[in-house]
């Protein structure tokens, strides 16, 4: 689901997770940055991404969100990109 005062300040590349692709975003609505993760199906490419809370195990008090472990791996691995489009400048900023 897109709305129209957000836009999209960064995606990771996307990654294979079983039959699924994924992607996480940062995007800004009404002047706060955001991050979300996308998924569709493998192979897909036509189809629109689907919002996070659509993916089928989706639990909010689950450790992982329900979402596959291996998002975790991919964060970590673009965490410096995504933080800086957050505008957070990493750890320098809990000694400044």
């Amino acid at each position: 689901m897109r709305l129209i005062d957000e836009s999209v300040h960064y995606t990771t590349p996307i990654i294979r997770v079983g039959k699924h692709e994924w992607a996480m975003q940062v995007y800004e609505f009404s002047g706060r940055r955001y991050t979300r993760y996308r998924w569709r199906r493998l192979g897909a490419s036509d189809t629109a991404w689907q919002d996070e809370r659509d993916w089928p195990r989706y639990n909010p008090h689950d450790t992982h969100d329900g979402f596959p472990r291996t998002l975790c791996r991919h964060y970590y691995r673009h965490q410096a990109a995504i933080e800086h489009a957050l505008g957070r400048s990493g750890q320098a900023t809990l000694f400044e």
